[in-house]
């Protein structure tokens, strides 16, 4: 997707600073009202408004006139908002992002959504919290709500790293303890006497205790690797 450069602030009569807003929403979280809110104040203008069904509705957006785009919300569903972030920063690094997060998001992904430049993170629909978290990622203050905070606190007292582990079974801890060792699946499978869909059954056994989605973050939650001397014999790409 290519997208001009970026108009950072215009400014109305008052010499107020205003607010250039684009709107991406899920065909079933659309909210009218939020748009009408945004039109009605002094200090915001509503410069796009996407309905999004999926990622390739994101990759195909051209219409909107991105040069004048300050500041993004996105109403997305889980499905589709971590990729859409990405796109959009790959695209536009230096326009912040407001996300309203209607369903309940991991806390591994609040953090991958944060390094993909969300400055606003918020569960409420109410348009004037959506609205305050605009103001806040415009001057680059940024926020994440009080309520998804609580809740975000909640989940990693609830889960914290030690009872994740306790999840995992011995081979699947030692198969985490391969992965961190730069194993492939193939080399896994030779090591542990395994077949490789059997290894792959249980890396994504490892992930889902993890609460992660690749092998760089279920690295990255291992402590302290132990290393492991890979035999002549067991060879293989990685995978």
């Amino acid at each position: 997707m290519n997208i001009g450069g970026i108009k950072m602030m215009t400014e109305n009569k008052d010499q107020k600073p205003l607010i250039s807003v684009a709107l991406l929403v899920s065909s079933e979280l659309e909210d009218e009202g939020l748009l009408k809110v945004i039109r009605d104040l002094n200090d915001m203008v509503s410069c796009c408004h996407r309905i999004v069904h999926d990622i390739a509705d994101v990759e195909s957006i051209v219409t909107c006139q991105w040069e004048q785009v300050e500041v993004v919300i996105m109403m997305l569903t889980n499905t589709i908002v971590e990729a859409t972030v990405k796109v959009f920063h790959q695209n536009l690094p230096d326009v912040p992002i407001v996300v309203v997060a209607k369903e309940p998001l991991h806390w591994s992904a609040i953090a991958r959504l944060l390094d993909n430049g969300v400055k606003g993170l918020t569960g409420s629909m109410r348009a004037s919290v959506i609205v305050s978290m605009v103001r806040l990622a415009y001057y680059r203050s940024g926020g994440v709500d009080a309520e998804l905070m609580r809740h975000l606190l909640d989940v990693i007292e609830q889960e914290g790293d030690g009872q994740r582990v306790a999840r995992l079974t011995a081979l699947d801890y030692q198969i985490w303890t391969l992965m961190v060792n730069g194993f492939s699946n193939p080399q896994i499978s030779q090591y542990c006497g395994i077949s490789v869909s059997q290894t792959k059954h249980h890396v994504n056994n490892i992930f889902k205790h993890l609460g992660v989605h690749d092998r760089a973050h279920a690295i990255m939650l291992y402590d302290t690797p132990e290393p492991v001397v890979l035999e002549p014999s067991i060879t293989g790409s990685q995978n």
